[in-house]
């Protein structure tokens, strides 16, 4: 039997992980819920870097990495409901769960125990591992292809499925909105979806930055307020007023105390990672949570009913992404994930211009 095959652009491991090549690529067997997409473009994440330097351990190589992906739904499997042929579409960094376990059926399917990612994971039935944006086209369950408002250009919609839901999430999840004092840590990619998310859901909104550099744009995202941790006693007038802290940091860097920042909440108020620092530990002792008895955890993704809730609050508020688009090549993705890799985005990129490289 034939295999399906289409072409992306392939990273060979950590050693080489700024050279890209294009290739062909096998894709598994069309299924009956599946949704062939031919891609038009894709957001830069800051797991596609960690992903191919190595950062997080161990990869199926070669590999193709992306997963904000905007194109057009060119087949669909004779069991799709949710996404009729010709319409634009989005996928995130997840393409599977099982859609039975309690966690899909509470709309809590990122949690799914047998979920795959969008690049680098394995098919069970056929070895074949998933691959992600940097490519033609992107074959995935119906579950984890969403529609895109017609109001939202492509380029802006396309950071908003990863970097996007990823910090949309945990605010509704921990009741971000009018009445509650949100702070969002750290001003990058997802930080500020973070920020215009928050705002838009009616909650009090500030930002928490090492540096005061980034003030005036959280303040054209619609920030209320702005603190910088370099200066003196940043957090003391501030002490158990926050309701919620969403952070989003990439790095805590030398000196870092987390004490200072939960000493921010307010009684059983939250912090909420969901940045993933390659290098950082944190150590928590019991008797550090006590002062406001504050909560810590994380947040993984959203759910599908969540993706198309965030889309109708962009489409509603016409919400978009600070975004720097790049032609597609290898040259660009090269310099492109070098950029990230320094923090030189303000504060997405979306790779454009796919049918230059794959044909209209």
């Amino acid at each position: 039997m034939a295999q399906d095959k289409f072409q992306g652009f392939q990273v060979d491991g950590p050693e080489t992980w700024t050279q890209f090549h294009l290739r062909e690529f096998v894709t598994k067997p069309f299924g009956d819920y599946d949704v062939d997409i031919k891609i038009e473009c894709c957001g830069v994440c800051s797991s596609d870097v960690h992903t191919i330097n190595g950062g997080w351990g161990p990869q199926h190589f070669p590999l193709t990495v992306g997963h904000e992906i905007v194109g057009k739904a060119l087949r669909v499997g004779p069991k799709v409901t949710l996404i009729k042929e010709g319409q634009r579409v989005g996928v995130g960094a997840q393409s599977y769960s099982c859609l039975e376990c309690r966690q899909c059926k509470n709309n809590n399917e990122t949690y799914c125990k047998k979920q795959l990612d969008t690049f680098g994971a394995v098919w069970p039935d056929t070895g074949i591992v998933t691959q992600g944006g940097y490519s033609s086209h992107v074959r995935t369950h119906e579950h984890w292809v969403f529609p895109i408002p017609d109001s939202i250009p492509s380029h802006i919609a396309a950071p908003m499925l990863c970097a996007g839901i990823t910090s949309y999430s945990p605010l509704v999840r921990n009741g971000a909105g009018p009445g509650k004092k949100v702070a969002i840590v750290g001003l990058g990619g997802l930080g500020h979806f973070g920020v215009m998310f928050a705002k838009a859901l009616g909650a009090e909104t500030w930002v928490i930055s090492r540096t005061h550099s980034k003030e005036e744009d959280a303040m054209k995202m619609g920030a209320d307020g702005f603190l910088a941790t370099s200066d003196k006693d940043w957090n003391v007038p501030h002490q158990m007023t926050f309701d919620l802290i969403i952070s989003t940091a990439n790095s805590f860097g030398d000196g870092f105390d987390l004490n200072s920042y939960l000493s921010l909440l307010d009684v059983h108020g939250r912090w909420i990672s969901v940045g993933f620092p390659e290098e950082a530990e944190l150590k928590i002792r019991p008797q550090d949570l006590n002062p406001n008895g504050c909560l810590i955890g994380a947040s993984h993704l959203g759910s599908r009913k969540e993706m198309l809730e965030m889309f109708k609050l962009v489409d509603e508020k016409g919400i978009r992404s600070w975004v720097e688009t790049v032609p597609l090549s290898a040259e660009n993705l090269s310099k492109t994930v070098q950029r990230l890799h320094k923090n030189d985005v303000r504060y997405r990129f979306a790779m454009v211009d796919y049918d230059k490289v794959f044909g209209a």
